[in-house]
């Protein structure tokens, strides 16, 4: 097996493994969120897209313009894009285990 079939295969037994899927597209308008709600993560299943979306959509309301998971440096992270209410486009990286804002 070549390499970049060993890595692809190693990527989705990681995506599995954290419960989240190799990549993701949200397209039409954000769900609405209530800023009272809490991002609840359990250590051991991480933070799937969608959580980490509506944890983006709470620091910079908008529109979700793209969203997708990626390796990056050995560690699932979800990439999100926002253009904001303000017309800004903001990309927002969230660590797919922990939930932190990198």
């Amino acid at each position: 097996m070549g390499w970049i079939l060993k890595c692809r295969w190693l990527l989705a037994v990681a995506a599995l493994a954290v419960g989240a899927p190799l990549a993701a597209r949200v397209v039409g308008p954000a769900p609405l969120v209530e800023p009272a709600q809490t991002l609840v993560v359990s250590q051991r299943a991480g933070v799937s897209l969608a959580q980490a979306t509506q944890l983006a959509l709470r620091m910079f309301p908008g529109r979700v313009v793209r969203a997708e998971t990626v390796a990056r440096g050995g560690r699932s992270e979800h990439q999100i894009r926002i253009l904001g209410d303000d017309g800004r486009v903001r990309n927002v990286r969230v660590d797919a285990l922990t939930g932190q804002i990198l």
